[in-house]
């Protein structure tokens, strides 16, 4: 450990004048571990699909379902499939989305329109989106239209369609085959 810090000091011009305090290092026999320290994961208990999961699972209907209600949750469901413990969206050619709850959903929201590939896009496109990288909610377009309208950027550079029409400016022509 020594020569180490001899050829450090060496590599290093220091002051002279100023008295420079040795780095106290320890080796240890066991491995060091890293911890990844991430925000409390929050779970929504009721999310939107709850009544067709329990559906596409089990064929059971939710307490006090009318007639009409199950009619209408078996249509529903003919839509879904379930794999494992994922509840997927079949959509028309076929493709399956994955549905997520409310928490997903945010972080999703985040991610594509303001993440590391975030363009800031409309809403109707974020949508678009968002169901071309495989995920689905029901409430994702009206979603899509509030997010996008809060974000401040998406505010300022926006276009600007109610604002009053201003007058054209004539600009002159240049002088043909001018030199």
């Amino acid at each position: 450990m020594a020569d180490a810090l001899a050829t450090l000091a060496s590599m290093i011009k220091a002051n002279k004048q100023e008295d420079m305090k040795p780095i106290q290092m320890s080796i240890y026999e066991a491995p060091a571990h890293c911890c990844n320290i991430e925000e409390k994961e929050e779970k929504d208990d009721h999310p939107w699909y709850q009544d067709i999961l329990r559906y596409v699972r089990s064929r059971e209907y939710p307490d006090q379902a009318t007639e009409n209600d199950r009619r209408t949750l078996r249509r529903l469901a003919s839509d879904y499939v379930l794999d494992g413990e994922i509840l997927y969206k079949r959509r028309k050619d076929q493709i399956l989305l994955r549905c997520v709850d409310a928490v997903e959903a945010k972080q999703i929201l985040e991610e594509v329109h303001e993440g590391i590939c975030g363009t800031h896009a409309n809403s109707f496109t974020m949508a678009r989106q968002i169901m071309r990288f495989g995920y689905y909610w029901s409430t994702m377009e009206g979603d899509c239209i509030n997010y996008a309208k809060k974000g401040h950027k998406c505010q300022i550079y926006g276009d600007k369609i109610h604002v009053p029409p201003s007058p054209l400016h004539v600009m002159t022509n240049p002088w043909p085959f001018s030199m």
